[in-house]
Protein backbone atom coordinates (compact mmCIF):
# COMPACT_ATOMS: atom_id res chain seq x y z
CA UNK A 1 0.00 0.00 0.00
CA UNK A 2 2.69 2.57 0.51
CA UNK A 3 4.44 1.68 -2.18
CA UNK A 4 1.47 2.24 -4.62
CA UNK A 5 1.00 5.95 -2.67
CA UNK A 6 4.37 6.83 -3.30
CA UNK A 7 3.91 5.28 -7.46
CA UNK A 8 0.62 7.84 -7.07
CA UNK A 9 2.79 10.50 -6.03
CA UNK A 10 5.37 10.57 -8.65
CA UNK A 11 3.20 10.25 -11.38
CA UNK A 12 1.58 12.99 -10.54
CA UNK A 13 4.11 14.95 -9.68
CA UNK A 14 5.71 13.91 -13.09
CA UNK A 15 2.43 15.53 -14.62
CA UNK A 16 2.41 18.62 -12.68
CA UNK A 17 5.63 19.89 -13.81
CA UNK A 18 4.62 19.01 -17.25
CA UNK A 19 2.36 21.16 -17.15
CA UNK A 20 3.78 23.77 -15.24
CA UNK A 21 7.02 23.59 -16.95
CA UNK A 22 5.23 25.56 -20.14
CA UNK A 23 3.60 28.26 -18.53
CA UNK A 24 7.09 29.33 -16.47
CA UNK A 25 9.26 29.52 -19.83
CA UNK A 26 6.13 31.36 -21.63
CA UNK A 27 6.25 33.79 -18.47
CA UNK A 28 9.74 33.96 -18.74
CA UNK A 29 9.52 35.45 -22.38
CA UNK A 30 6.77 38.00 -21.63
CA UNK A 31 9.11 39.29 -18.22
CA UNK A 32 12.39 39.41 -20.74
CA UNK A 33 12.99 42.99 -21.28
CA UNK A 34 13.18 43.41 -25.18
CA UNK A 35 16.54 46.06 -26.03
CA UNK A 36 13.80 47.14 -29.05
CA UNK A 37 10.87 48.17 -26.75
CA UNK A 38 12.62 51.14 -24.56
CA UNK A 39 9.96 53.30 -25.05
CA UNK A 40 11.66 55.41 -27.55
CA UNK A 41 10.39 57.84 -29.93
CA UNK A 42 11.57 59.66 -32.44
CA UNK A 43 11.00 62.40 -35.14
CA UNK A 44 12.26 63.21 -38.62
CA UNK A 45 12.32 66.90 -39.41
CA UNK A 46 13.53 67.08 -43.41
CA UNK A 47 15.11 70.63 -43.61
CA UNK A 48 17.34 69.84 -46.84
CA UNK A 49 15.12 72.13 -49.43
CA UNK A 50 16.41 70.31 -52.53
CA UNK A 51 17.24 66.77 -51.43
CA UNK A 52 13.23 65.98 -52.25
CA UNK A 53 11.93 63.21 -50.02
CA UNK A 54 13.90 61.67 -47.47
CA UNK A 55 13.09 58.13 -46.65
CA UNK A 56 14.78 56.52 -43.12
CA UNK A 57 16.18 53.59 -42.77
CA UNK A 58 17.14 51.59 -39.33
CA UNK A 59 19.38 48.71 -40.27
CA UNK A 60 18.96 48.90 -43.80
CA UNK A 61 15.14 48.47 -43.70
CA UNK A 62 12.61 52.04 -44.53
CA UNK A 63 11.02 53.14 -41.45
CA UNK A 64 7.40 54.88 -41.99
CA UNK A 65 6.31 56.67 -45.38
CA UNK A 66 8.57 59.14 -46.90
CA UNK A 67 9.28 62.60 -45.36
CA UNK A 68 9.13 65.91 -47.54
CA UNK A 69 10.72 69.23 -46.61
CA UNK A 70 8.56 71.50 -44.84
CA UNK A 71 6.06 68.96 -43.64
CA UNK A 72 4.98 68.83 -40.01
CA UNK A 73 7.01 66.22 -37.52
CA UNK A 74 5.53 64.03 -35.40
CA UNK A 75 6.93 61.29 -33.18
CA UNK A 76 7.47 57.55 -33.47
CA UNK A 77 7.67 54.29 -31.61
CA UNK A 78 11.02 52.89 -32.82
CA UNK A 79 10.42 49.59 -32.88
CA UNK A 80 14.02 48.67 -33.99
CA UNK A 81 16.49 50.16 -32.09
CA UNK A 82 19.72 48.91 -34.29
CA UNK A 83 22.25 51.30 -35.90
CA UNK A 84 23.18 52.61 -38.09
CA UNK A 85 20.55 55.37 -38.93
CA UNK A 86 20.46 56.05 -42.77
CA UNK A 87 18.99 58.81 -45.02
CA UNK A 88 18.05 58.18 -48.82
CA UNK A 89 16.84 60.89 -51.17
CA UNK A 90 14.41 60.12 -53.91
CA UNK A 91 16.08 61.82 -56.23
CA UNK A 92 16.48 59.73 -59.40
CA UNK A 93 19.70 57.82 -59.73
CA UNK A 94 20.10 57.83 -55.30
CA UNK A 95 20.45 53.68 -54.87
CA UNK A 96 22.45 54.20 -51.60
CA UNK A 97 22.51 56.00 -48.50
CA UNK A 98 23.26 59.80 -48.60
CA UNK A 99 23.49 60.35 -45.16
CA UNK A 100 24.35 57.72 -42.14
CA UNK A 101 24.54 58.09 -38.47
CA UNK A 102 26.60 55.10 -36.31
CA UNK A 103 26.50 55.84 -32.76
CA UNK A 104 23.44 56.97 -31.00
CA UNK A 105 22.90 56.13 -27.45
CA UNK A 106 19.08 55.83 -26.97
CA UNK A 107 17.96 56.05 -23.81
CA UNK A 108 14.99 54.35 -22.29
CA UNK A 109 11.63 56.19 -22.32
CA UNK A 110 12.96 59.23 -23.92
CA UNK A 111 11.97 61.05 -27.31
CA UNK A 112 14.35 61.72 -30.00
CA UNK A 113 14.32 64.03 -32.65
CA UNK A 114 17.17 63.48 -36.08
CA UNK A 115 17.20 66.99 -38.00
CA UNK A 116 18.19 65.96 -41.48
CA UNK A 117 19.77 70.08 -43.01
CA UNK A 118 21.85 71.17 -45.67
CA UNK A 119 21.86 71.23 -49.63
CA UNK A 120 22.26 68.55 -52.04
CA UNK A 121 25.62 69.01 -53.68
CA UNK A 122 26.87 72.29 -51.93
CA UNK A 123 30.47 71.68 -50.97
CA UNK A 124 30.24 74.58 -47.98
CA UNK A 125 26.55 73.76 -46.96
CA UNK A 126 26.88 69.86 -46.85
CA UNK A 127 24.61 67.49 -46.26
CA UNK A 128 24.52 66.66 -42.51
CA UNK A 129 22.10 65.26 -39.26
CA UNK A 130 21.33 66.35 -35.63
CA UNK A 131 20.28 64.17 -33.34
CA UNK A 132 18.65 65.45 -29.94
CA UNK A 133 17.45 64.12 -27.22
CA UNK A 134 14.27 66.29 -26.50
CA UNK A 135 12.87 65.59 -23.06
CA UNK A 136 15.51 64.93 -20.56
CA UNK A 137 16.09 68.69 -19.85
CA UNK A 138 14.82 69.77 -16.03
CA UNK A 139 11.65 71.42 -16.51
CA UNK A 140 11.61 75.09 -15.15
CA UNK A 141 10.10 75.62 -12.08
CA UNK A 142 5.96 75.64 -11.66
CA UNK A 143 4.63 79.05 -12.38
CA UNK A 144 8.41 79.95 -14.44
CA UNK A 145 7.16 79.31 -17.99
CA UNK A 146 8.59 77.01 -20.63
CA UNK A 147 12.20 76.26 -22.04
CA UNK A 148 12.91 76.69 -25.60
CA UNK A 149 15.96 75.86 -27.36
CA UNK A 150 16.57 77.40 -31.36
CA UNK A 151 18.04 75.10 -34.08
CA UNK A 152 19.41 76.88 -37.33
CA UNK A 153 18.53 74.74 -40.15
CA UNK A 154 18.82 77.60 -42.71
CA UNK A 155 22.09 76.75 -45.03
CA UNK A 156 23.27 80.32 -46.47
CA UNK A 157 22.51 81.33 -42.85
CA UNK A 158 26.14 83.31 -43.03
CA UNK A 159 27.15 84.16 -39.79
CA UNK A 160 24.78 82.87 -37.82
CA UNK A 161 21.11 84.56 -36.39
CA UNK A 162 19.98 86.29 -33.46
CA UNK A 163 17.18 85.30 -32.25
CA UNK A 164 14.47 87.65 -30.40
CA UNK A 165 11.06 87.27 -28.24
CA UNK A 166 8.40 90.12 -28.44
CA UNK A 167 11.24 92.43 -28.77
CA UNK A 168 14.14 90.78 -26.69
CA UNK A 169 17.31 88.98 -27.57
CA UNK A 170 16.69 85.31 -25.85
CA UNK A 171 19.52 83.56 -28.05
CA UNK A 172 22.63 84.18 -29.82
CA UNK A 173 24.70 83.85 -32.39
CA UNK A 174 22.99 80.56 -33.37
CA UNK A 175 25.08 78.80 -36.19
CA UNK A 176 24.40 76.56 -39.02
CA UNK A 177 23.79 73.10 -37.79
CA UNK A 178 23.94 74.04 -33.81
CA UNK A 179 21.26 73.61 -30.91
CA UNK A 180 21.45 76.72 -28.76
CA UNK A 181 20.87 76.23 -24.95
CA UNK A 182 17.17 76.25 -23.35
CA UNK A 183 16.26 79.73 -22.24
CA UNK A 184 13.47 80.04 -19.97
CA UNK A 185 10.66 82.17 -21.21
CA UNK A 186 7.03 82.92 -18.72
CA UNK A 187 4.18 81.49 -20.18
CA UNK A 188 2.23 83.75 -22.77
CA UNK A 189 2.37 84.50 -26.12
CA UNK A 190 5.09 85.22 -28.52
CA UNK A 191 6.40 86.58 -31.62
CA UNK A 192 10.15 85.21 -32.11
CA UNK A 193 12.01 86.91 -34.91
CA UNK A 194 15.63 86.02 -36.33
CA UNK A 195 18.13 88.75 -37.17
CA UNK A 196 21.56 88.42 -38.58
CA UNK A 197 24.25 87.79 -35.55
CA UNK A 198 24.61 91.35 -34.10
CA UNK A 199 21.89 93.29 -35.86
CA UNK A 200 18.43 94.26 -35.21
CA UNK A 201 17.29 96.86 -37.46
CA UNK A 202 16.01 94.03 -40.28
CA UNK A 203 14.34 91.13 -39.26
CA UNK A 204 14.98 87.87 -41.71
CA UNK A 205 12.10 86.44 -41.19
CA UNK A 206 9.74 85.55 -38.07
CA UNK A 207 6.84 83.24 -36.27
CA UNK A 208 4.23 84.99 -34.28
CA UNK A 209 0.75 83.98 -32.41
CA UNK A 210 3.08 81.02 -30.37
CA UNK A 211 1.75 80.08 -27.01
CA UNK A 212 4.18 78.91 -24.33
CA UNK A 213 2.88 76.61 -21.47
CA UNK A 214 3.81 76.51 -17.86
CA UNK A 215 6.12 73.12 -17.92
CA UNK A 216 6.73 72.22 -21.45
CA UNK A 217 9.90 71.92 -23.57
CA UNK A 218 10.26 73.70 -27.14
CA UNK A 219 11.98 73.22 -30.22
CA UNK A 220 12.28 76.46 -32.77
CA UNK A 221 13.82 75.65 -35.69
CA UNK A 222 14.31 77.20 -38.95
CA UNK A 223 14.25 76.42 -42.84
CA UNK A 224 14.69 77.81 -45.91
CA UNK A 225 17.14 79.78 -47.38
CA UNK A 226 17.72 83.72 -46.76
CA UNK A 227 16.42 86.38 -49.84
CA UNK A 228 14.09 83.99 -51.35
CA UNK A 229 10.84 85.15 -52.25
CA UNK A 230 7.77 84.35 -49.95
CA UNK A 231 6.65 82.56 -52.84
CA UNK A 232 9.37 80.12 -52.81
CA UNK A 233 9.06 76.73 -51.16
CA UNK A 234 12.29 77.12 -50.52
CA UNK A 235 11.71 80.30 -48.72
CA UNK A 236 13.04 81.15 -45.08
CA UNK A 237 10.85 80.53 -42.02
CA UNK A 238 10.88 79.46 -38.82
CA UNK A 239 8.51 76.84 -36.60
CA UNK A 240 8.32 75.06 -33.07
CA UNK A 241 7.32 71.89 -32.00
CA UNK A 242 6.60 70.98 -28.40
CA UNK A 243 9.23 68.06 -27.31
CA UNK A 244 7.27 66.63 -24.34
CA UNK A 245 3.61 65.63 -23.35
CA UNK A 246 1.58 67.41 -21.26
CA UNK A 247 2.94 67.76 -17.74
CA UNK A 248 1.26 67.15 -14.47
CA UNK A 249 2.33 68.20 -11.04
Amino acid sequence: MFKSKNIFYSVFALNLLVLVLPLLSSCGKSDTVNPTGLNVQLQVVNLSPNSFPIELNINNQRVNSYYRYNATPSYFYLTNTTQPLQIRSTRVGDTVSIFSRDTIQYQPNTRYSLFFMGLYGDPEYKLRSLVTADDTEPLPEIGKGGKVRFINGSPRSGTGFDIWANGAPVIKNAAFGKVSNYVVLPPGNYTFRAYATNTSNNSLGEIANITIQDGRLYTLYSRGIIGRALTDTAAFGMALVPNNPTIIR
